[in-house]
């Protein structure tokens, strides 16, 4: 068999290193930056989200066009190159002519004939499995496929999925769909799709496409509860995913109408966001109007189990509550990629007192708009510390040669605090004002009243039915809402209408 030139090789895989060598040399980003007048490595992937945009290789690509290039010295004479850049090129010219001969010589010498297009796949999907288990190699042959999801409706069990060192867990469930339905919990880990290890199954994009397929088709998951230590196997049936993103805390079951008044007497009306989509922020006006005409004196919006969506939809909604200044920046290696701010006109009238719930299955958007909330001293948080999904996503088209998905930035809130998780990091996500963890038992039962709840059956998290209060974050959050909680005697943070 004819070997592969090396020629052919450095012209097929420079456009790649071009786009993620310094992307996988990158040095951790500050913990802060200027602000001016968004476990273990874990990273949520959003299974039934839009993928990100598609984009072109080259220099209308992710990264700006110097990005990958050695930087001139500007100590040096015009028109020379500094040694170390020299260096620095010759450095990744010497890697390219290694994994050159690497190929090479599996072709020619390897027991079995080998197809040459596998083993470029196989040497671009290992460059992109070293970088973060949100960046990947998605081939020619599932890139159609791909971009075909994010122009029509997709189908499948409802479930976000996060990497976490060599697992795949359950980062949240779409309340309403099926794996909701079927009792499967944030936290529980998977161990085999169709009897297929999750091992064999291979990156976080493989195993969400694993979860996908036709409407009424079945998929088979075993999952690892780690509260129990042991496993248990669901099967599924996929469904067209729908999501409502606005709920209230308790639903009419003859109308199926939400009630969004937690609190009559004292007026604290309570929202519970789902997801950030395409309708949120327009939901969000008409039942904020609905409460405000009810007496609405102070809201409670819940972000718990929200596992992000679209980062315009969560400007959007903070929009609302911020009255200017920066929302979220979002900032990769060549510096600020774009900034956010609020819209004066957008703001709700009147300004009333606000308190946002999130614990640690709150993620990506959800940490934009709870970090632009608290930066602002817009909103008192409640709950435990968030997840610390904070990345931001492109596609990068090569040449109808496949695609890259590049992780090519990270959300920071207002005042610089950066939301990602980091490997090895001891600060991330969103610090609430109060904190106050839930037991997984506790968390398993508030989701089954949430459920009961859609269906009409009349909710006990807080203890309505004579039992203990459920849900100790909830009940804290409408004591703050109502003003009767300080954080501490020195800060005296407690919920004001500014107004």
């Amino acid at each position: 068999m004819r070997s592969i030139s090396r020629v052919v090789v450095f012209a097929f895989l420079f456009g790649v290193f071009a786009c993620v060598a310094l992307a996988a040399e990158a040095p951790a980003p500050p913990a802060a930056v200027p602000a001016p007048p968004e476990t273990p490595s874990v990273v949520p992937a959003p299974v039934d989200e839009e993928p990100p945009s598609v984009e072109p290789a080259g220099d209308e690509g992710a990264q700006p066009a110097d990005e990958g290039v050695p930087a001139l010295d500007s100590t040096a004479p015009a028109g020379k190159v500094s040694q170390a850049a020299k260096d620095r090129q010759t450095k990744i010219y010497e890697n390219y002519e290694r994994l050159a001969r690497v190929m090479e010589i599996v072709e020619s010498r390897y027991v079995q004939p080998v197809d040459s297009e596998q083993l470029f796949d196989g040497a671009i999907e290992g460059i992109m499995n070293s970088l973060d288990p949100y960046s990947a190699y998605i081939p020619a042959e599932a890139y159609t496929s791909f971009v075909e999801d994010t122009e029509q409706q997709f189908t499948g069990v409802g479930i976000t999925i996060a990497a976490e060192k060599d697992r795949v867990k359950v980062v949240s469930t779409l309340e309403g769909m099926p794996a909701f339905r079927a009792g499967v919990q944030p936290g529980d880990i998977f161990r085999r799709i169709d009897d297929v290890p999750i091992e064999e199954i291979g990156t976080l994009d493989k195993v969400s496409k694993a979860l996908r397929g036709p409407e009424e088709s079945n998929v088979t998951i075993t999952f690892l509860r780690p509260s129990t230590a042991k496993e248990y196997t669901v099967t599924l049936t996929r469904e067209a995913i729908q999501i409502t993103t606005l709920k209230g805390y308790k639903c009419d079951a003859k109308t199926g109408k939400w009630d969004f008044m937690i609190d009559k007497n004292a007026g604290v009306g309570y929202i519970r966001i789902t997801k950030f989509g395409q309708n949120t922020a327009d939901e969000l006006d008409s039942t904020y109007a609905a409460l405000v005409k009810d007496g609405m004196k102070a809201l409670i919006l819940d972000f718990r189990y929200n596992p992000g969506g679209l980062l315009d939809a969560g400007i959007a909604v903070a929009d609302r509550f911020v009255d200017d200044g920066l929302i979220v920046r979002t900032q990769g290696r060549a510096g600020v990629h774009s900034e956010s701010y609020a819209k004066p006109g957008d703001t709700y009238r009147p300004k009333l007192p606000l308190v946002v719930l999130v614990n640690e299955f709150s993620a990506s958007a959800s940490e934009v708009v709870g970090g632009a909330l608290q930066d602002h001293k817009r909103a008192v948080l409640v709950g435990n510390r968030t997840f610390g999904k904070g990345s931001v996503q492109n596609m990068i088209d090569l040449d109808g040669k496949g695609a890259l998905k590049l992780t090519i930035a990270y959300y920071y809130t207002p005042s610089g605090r950066l939301v990602h998780r980091l490997p090895g990091a001891t600060q991330w996500g969103l610090d609430p004002d109060f904190k106050l963890p839930m037991t997984i038992e506790n968390q398993i039962k508030l989701r089954e009243d949430w459920s009961n709840a859609a269906s009409g059956v009349p909710p006990t998290s807080l203890g309505e039915d004579g039992s203990a209060v459920l849900d100790i974050q909830l009940a804290r959050a409408v004591e703050v809402a109502k003003g009767t909680v300080s954080k501490d005697a020195d800060t005296k943070v407690v919920v004001t209408s500014g107004e």
